[in-house]
């Protein structure tokens, strides 16, 4: 089973994601915040990770860095309610799959899910 993990400090949202990305059969974690986020990527073999960019305690775009780091198989796709150009550039630079804005595509996750997983297991 393929492992997905959720950072997301807005509860409704995050519970959303993991009820559609459950009903694909995937294996969802989840974490509110970039800590209990990181602690998940230490402790289980996480394919994508779906991570918030302005979080309580961090921001994901610098984020992306620290996962490679720990996982670098695991694909990362960002996303904000404010997409920046500029974001987008620094976190494809550090490492993450992709970069995409809340609500305006919400219907590409599902999809871009499935691209991301692609790209994962050309690693193993």
């Amino acid at each position: 089973m393929k492992n997905i993990l959720i950072i997301d400090d807005e509860e409704k949202f995050r519970h959303l994601l993991v009820k559609l990305i459950k009903l694909e059969g995937f294996e969802v974690f989840q974490a509110a915040d970039l800590k209990s986020g990181f602690k998940n990527i230490q402790n289980i073999n996480i394919d994508v990770i779906l991570c918030d960019v302005k979080l309580p305690d961090g921001n994901g775009v610098d984020f992306v860095k620290k996962i490679k780091t720990t996982s670098p198989v695991s694909e990362i796709i960002l996303m904000t309610a404010f997409g920046k150009i500029s974001d987008k550039i620094q976190a494809i630079k550090n490492g993450a799959f992709d970069y995409i804005v809340k609500a305006d595509d919400n219907d590409k996750i599902i999809p871009l899910l499935y691209k991301a997983l692609e790209k994962r297991h050309l690693y193993t």
